[in-house]
């Protein structure tokens, strides 16, 4: 995959998960999620990466099933598609936290999705 096309899936990503976010924002929330709707909004849309990816993950093996016998120098555009998606959703989701977060309440997320994106980014070169 080439590099432009990895910053256009991965900006592309980062759009899509915004338009989830407002999305989710104008549909009904339940009474009990009231109190936080940010944290139910967040919650939703992690929700939608986990099923988008995990889909995508099951048909990389069922397209390409030479990567279950070598997952390190196997790979393809659709595999590699996939990691830039999850890279625009952690990108999309630590600047959610940072600008409707408390720091001292997000912290730990935002540390995970730094640790994400540096093992994401690596396995990428």
């Amino acid at each position: 995959m080439e590099l432009s096309s990895v910053f256009v899936t991965t900006g592309v990503s980062v759009g899509f998960f915004r338009l989830v976010n407002a999305g989710i924002n104008k549909l009904p929330v339940a009474e009990s999620a009231c109190r936080n709707r940010w944290k139910w909004r967040n919650i939703c849309s992690s929700f939608v990466h986990s099923l988008i990816t995990a889909i995508w993950a099951v048909l990389c093996f069922f397209l390409h099933p030479q990567m279950a016998s070598d997952l390190i120098e196997t790979h393809s555009v659709f595999s590699h598609s996939l990691v830039c998606v999850s890279i625009g959703y952690f990108i999309h989701d630590f600047f959610d936290m940072v600008l409707n977060q408390k720091l001292s309440q997000s912290w730990e997320l935002l540390f995970h999705h730094m640790v994400e994106e540096r093992r994401n980014i690596s396995g990428c070169g």
